[in-house]
């Protein structure tokens, strides 16, 4: 059985006040709802192997694709950045009847996460913040922007994309990401191409680059789990999250338990070391 069948799901589709929303559900209707947001050019499936390692009885979990990723719909230039993402997020708790929930962020939705928070004080009951939520590496970026290039191309075929995604040697283990992208791809003249096109993804990077990171930690005030990927996002290209913010942030949010894990930032949340430690910090009362 493949990951994203391991949990049966029911996809939503949010009609909310700017935009459509492609989401997917799954464990307890009855249990506190958990959301997990993706990262910068990433979809729903990011938190296949997340959710299949929680307790189905103790969560009602909610993946999605921001706006203007995959599934769901663009907005249009001037309507991203983290005050708009955190919008959607909120609209989508309240039509689950959800006064509190518990969030993941991974990536760009680390800094999403903290967004909650800051502007909706005491919603956030938990907080997991996957291998982000500093100042990334300048070095780092050199692979993100790399990947957000792909955005628009067409390719021959998936398998043709497959081999080529593969032969860069971060995408590790295959299964979870063949899932990612496969959700993604959609079939035009000529051959494939990914929905999400580049204005989203780059809106949002520029947005990250005009704010203060460290400013968001004062509104972390909940428990918090932060995951830190030991390797370099790849060799001699440094870290999203380094060691430095890493120490900063523990030392400086109260209820933060840090784990460092023996991956890179794009394997990180599939790793069974990352699932394991987000299992026992929210499976917990």
């Amino acid at each position: 059985m493949s990951i994203e069948q391991a949990l049966p799901k029911t996809a939503k589709r949010f009609n909310l006040s700017s935009c459509e929303v492609a989401a997917e559900l799954c464990g307890s209707a009855n249990a506190p709802l958990l959301i997990g947001v993706p990262g910068l050019s990433a979809n729903l499936r990011s938190f296949d192997s997340i959710f299949a390692a929680l307790d189905p009885d103790r969560h009602r979990m909610l993946a999605y694709d921001p706006r203007g990723r995959a599934k769901s719909s663009a907005t249009g230039v001037g309507s991203y950045g983290w005050p708009s993402h955190v919008t959607d997020i909120l609209e989508m708790a309240d039509e689950m009847g959800a006064e509190t929930f518990d969030l993941v962020g991974w990536s760009m939705g680390t800094w999403i996460g903290m967004k909650v928070c800051e502007m909706a004080p005491g919603r956030v009951r938990r907080l997991v913040l996957i291998d982000a939520g500093g100042t990334p590496d300048e070095s780092a970026k050199v692979p993100i922007y790399a990947g957000l290039e792909r955005l628009g191309a067409v390719y021959p075929s998936y398998d043709a994309f497959a081999q080529l995604a593969q032969s860069i040697g971060v995408y590790e283990p295959w299964e979870p990401w063949d899932a990612l992208f496969r959700y993604e791809f959609e079939d035009v003249p000529g051959g494939i191409r990914a929905r999400t096109q580049k204005d989203a993804p780059w809106e949002d990077e520029q947005y990250r680059m005009t704010q203060d990171p460290y400013a968001l930690w004062k509104s972390v005030t909940m428990p918090t789990l932060l995951i830190r990927a030991s390797r370099e996002i790849m060799p001699g290209m440094g870290y999203i999250l380094n060691q430095e913010d890493t120490e900063r942030f523990a030392r400086e949010v109260p209820h933060c338990r840090v784990v460092e894990v023996d991956a890179n930032h794009y394997t990180i949340g599939m790793h069974p070391d990352a699932t394991s430690a987000i299992a026992e910090f929210l499976d917990g009362d």
